[in-house]
């Protein structure tokens, strides 16, 4: 019994290292990859704000201002679909300098933009049709999946381009990839521009107000290949 006991810890450890002897020796490296997209729409974010000294004034005045903001969206033919209500909220608000309670109804909406040569009349329309605020801008591409596709394509390819090169100075060569792990990144950074009413209207004052510019796309992964 202790014979074959000691037998079998012994096949156990041949076997271990002739794992290890077997292993291949391989080169690990990191692709990446940068892609740089127009973007062909762009989601806005406004704010509706009133506030009056009983909710029911305060509700009416912010009924009344978000009406003519929406009249002002479907005079700009921006459809039903791309204009969505992220949150209304009736609130009591103690102002401290009166000393007082004002009610405080507002309301965030989002719209999606298509057309951009639009951007600028429909700022300055927002503007001048009753919202308080502008809370965020950001481009968009609706063909995000293909670009990101397209970026890690790319990044493999650097992956393999960064091998060949070490590998190639050691006068060596690499076999097939024997792993592949995707290293998450940002998509895209958001462009956003937040700004309080007053700036806004300074902001839009007949000048270009804002650069569509360039979306950026990230690709990144990790690639081993057999090393020979």
């Amino acid at each position: 019994m202790k014979t074959t006991f000691i037998l079998f810890v012994f096949l156990i450890s041949f076997s271990s290292i002739a794992q290890m002897t077997d292993t291949k020796p391989m080169i690990s490296v990191v692709g990446e990859s940068t892609l740089k997209v127009i973007p062909d729409y762009v989601i806005i974010k406004v704010r509706v704000e009133e506030i009056a000294k009983t909710a029911a004034e305060a509700k009416k005045r912010h009924d009344i201002s978000v009406n003519t903001v929406i009249k002002f969206l479907r005079k700009m033919k921006i459809d039903s679909k791309d204009i969505a209500t992220q949150y209304l909220n009736l609130n009591k608000v103690y102002d401290y300098s009166t000393k007082e309670y004002n009610f405080t109804a507002n309301q965030s909406i989002d719209i999606v933009l298509k057309d951009l040569t639009k951007y600028e009349n429909l700022i300055q329309g927002l503007l001048e049709s009753g919202i308080n605020r502008i809370d965020g801008i950001q481009f968009a591409s609706t063909e995000i999946e293909k670009h990101q596709s397209n970026a890690r394509k790319l990044a493999i390819q650097n992956a393999q381009l960064k091998a060949l090169e070490y590998v190639g100075e050691l006068r060596q060569t690499i076999g097939k990839a024997i792993h592949i792990s995707e290293i998450n990144v940002a998509t895209y950074p958001v462009y956003n521009t937040k700004m309080m009413m007053n700036e806004a209207v300074t902001a839009f004052s007949g000048t270009e107000t804002i650069a569509i510019g360039e979306i950026v796309i990230y690709g990144k992964v990790n690639v081993s290949f057999e090393l020979k």
